[in-house]
C-alpha cells in the first residue's frame, strides 16, 4: 500500500493527466483536515465526526492516497461502532497519514 499511487491515480481518471492535476490541487485547495474540529466532534459527537472523516477519506480514494484511505476507514469504522478500537491512535494515525499524503500530494504536483 503506498502513500500516494499515482499509476492507479490515472487509471482512475482513464490516463488524463490534467485531470489527474487538478484532482490533486483540489485535495490540495480544498480537502483540508481540521485536527481540532476533529478532535472537536470526536469528543462531542462521533457521528459527526464519523462523516468528517468519511469526507476526507472519499477524497483520498480519489486521488488513490491509499494510505490515509484505509486509515480513515480504520477511524470510520470505530466512530460507527463497527469495530472496536483505540480511538486516540486512530486518530493519530489518520492526521499522520493525512500529512504524508499531502507531501506526496505536492511532490507530485511539483513534477507533473
Amino acid at each position: 500500500m503506498k502513500v500516494l499511487n499515482l499509476s492507479y491515480a490515472l487509471e482512475l481518471v482513464d490516463g488524463e493527466t490534467e485531470l489527474l492535476k487538478d484532482l490533486l490541487q483540489s485535495f490540495l485547495d480544498e480537502k483540508n483536515l481540521d485536527e481540532k474540529k476533529l478532535n472537536k466532534l470526536i469528543n462531542e459527537n462521533h457521528e459527526e465526526a464519523a462523516f468528517y472523516v468519511h469526507y476526507i477519506k472519499g477524497a483520498s480514494r480519489q486521488v488513490a492516497a491509499e494510505r490515509l484511505a484505509e486509515a480513515g476507514q480504520n477511524l470510520e469504522d470505530v466512530l460507527r461502532k463497527k469495530k472496536n478500537g483505540n480511538l486516540d491512535e486512530l486518530k493519530k494515525n489518520f492526521t499522520d497519514e493525512y500529512k504524508r499524503a499531502r507531501s506526496e500530494i505536492e511532490i507530485a504536483l511539483s513534477k507533473m
